[in-house]
């Protein structure tokens, strides 16, 4: 017997809640279908294990230098409550399917033609469907690749290796280096340009590597690992320009590939380029009544998990009426959750140090603000890319241990054009980040 629905999501993670939710909400009869972890990678392997390390290791360092020595992190004590959150968060993920009335499928789905997929032998038929299947780690194709692990692999370990090397130098690769070395382990990031989390600032990079490499970090630039190979100890590391360390462990943190291969899209009308499926402005596929969302479509926006949900949501709103703009963004925030921390918002310093005709940059010494003296946060500056012509504040770039904090908080300024004197207006604890802005906003 085929069960039918109105739309079937194709995908159980943060992407596919966001359409599943809303369009639900609009009475739509709706189908979930995941293969391997309610949440996705983003509570099985990504954000979420990775912000509960972060949470362990960044209170290790406040306690080590508010009283000086103190034990090393129990690493096991640390893994065993990350397993607890990410078990819970995943259960709630499906519950909060079940309870709103969406019916939930476990097992991969296939599409058999443009109105139906088949999961476990079963038929499923629907008006719409979207595609929420998300990306997997890029393989490296060197001798000896096969010992390399994914990044996610890190985030969900029970043993922190003692001796680490880093394939990558975005955000994923200096999370990883961030929570390691405060753990107490010592890491090599290694890098095929020059080029470090691009995007950031680069003054305000080099503070964050400067501090990492306070702390057992190495960084090695314009190099590539060509060989990989196992010894009786661990692995021995060789490189194209000839270098050799041993290390414990060899993450890869390079890009990822959409998750579209065994789908068969191509019984359903879908085109597949290399890079993933390509979507137009309403997040439609080359078959109107096929969408995609998150990091399996090709939106030119970055693969994080706030643009996922916002597809979702956009998407699930599309289902029920068909909406009569494109989709647009908000203005843009992120973060690198490494120690200290990177966030930014809106226009990039970078866009401002090329364009001085337009804008101007301020640039606010955080370090002696009572906020951050007090959690001994040496390192922490705030960027501010003002409009020479309007004066407002279009972007700002932060480094300190709670950069996202602030960045969010201004991100709200930003986007809501709120003046000097409106902020004035409004009371906030003190002292804390949000009273700063007291300070900042002027």
């Amino acid at each position: 017997m085929t069960q039918t629905f109105e739309t079937i999501v194709i995908g159980g993670g943060v992407g596919g809640a966001g359409a599943a939710m809303r369009a639900v909400a609009h009475g739509q009869s709706v189908a979930v279908i995941e293969q391997r972890d309610w949440g996705g990678t983003t509570v099985t392997r990504g954000s979420t294990p990775k912000k509960v390390l972060l949470a362990g290791v960044e209170a290790h360092r406040a306690f080590a230098q508010q009283n000086g020595p103190v034990p090393p992190v129990d690493w096991s004590r640390l893994a065993a409550h990350r397993d607890a959150v990410v078990g819970q968060t995943q259960e709630r993920f499906k519950q909060r399917f079940q309870t709103n009335g969406v019916t939930t499928f476990e097992g991969h789905a296939e599409f058999v033609n443009d109105q139906q997929v088949r999961v476990n032998g079963e038929l499923l038929t629907a008006k719409n469907f979207v595609i929420a299947t998300g990306a997997r780690p890029r393989e490296v194709a060197i001798p000896g690749g096969q010992l390399i692990q994914h990044s996610g692999s890190f985030f969900r370990s029970h043993q922190l290796p003692q001796h680490i090397t880093i394939l990558g130098a975005g955000v994923i690769a200096f999370a990883i280096a961030g929570i390691a070395s405060e753990a107490g382990a010592t890491v090599t990031l290694i890098q095929h340009n020059h080029v470090t989390l691009r995007g950031f600032d680069g003054q305000l990079v080099q503070t964050l590597l400067a501090s990492l490499a306070k702390h057992n970090v190495h960084m090695i630039f314009d190099d590539e690992i060509s060989q990989l190979a196992q010894t009786p100890t661990g692995l021995e590391v060789t490189t194209q320009q000839g270098a050799h360390w041993s290390t414990d462990v060899v993450y890869a943190a390079l890009g990822r590939l959409a998750n579209v291969e065994d789908l068969n899209l191509k019984a359903a009308g879908v085109a597949v380029p290399p890079h993933g499926i390509r979507v137009n402005e309403y997040l439609q596929t080359s078959n109107p009544h096929i969408y995609a969302v998150g990091d399996c479509a090709v939106t030119g926006t970055p693969n994080l998990a706030n643009y996922a949900i916002y597809q979702g949501k956009y998407v699930g709103d599309a289902l029920s009426a068909p909406q009569a703009f494109p989709i647009t963004y908000p203005l843009q925030a992120s973060a690198v959750f490494s120690l200290p921390r990177l966030a930014q918002v809106g226009a990039s310093v970078a866009v401002a140090r090329q364009d001085p005709a337009h804008y101007t940059l301020k640039t606010v010494d955080l370090s002696q603000w009572l906020t951050y003296q007090r959690n001994y946060d040496t390192d922490a500056k705030l960027l501010l890319v003002i409009n020479r012509q309007s004066g407002e504040v279009v972007g700002a770039e932060a480094i300190s241990l709670q950069a996202d904090t602030v960045i969010n908080q201004l991100a709200l300024l930003i986007q809501q054009h709120v003046t000097p004197e409106a902020l004035h207006d409004t009371f906030f604890a003190y002292p804390s980040t949000a009273a700063d802005l007291y300070g900042i906003w002027t």
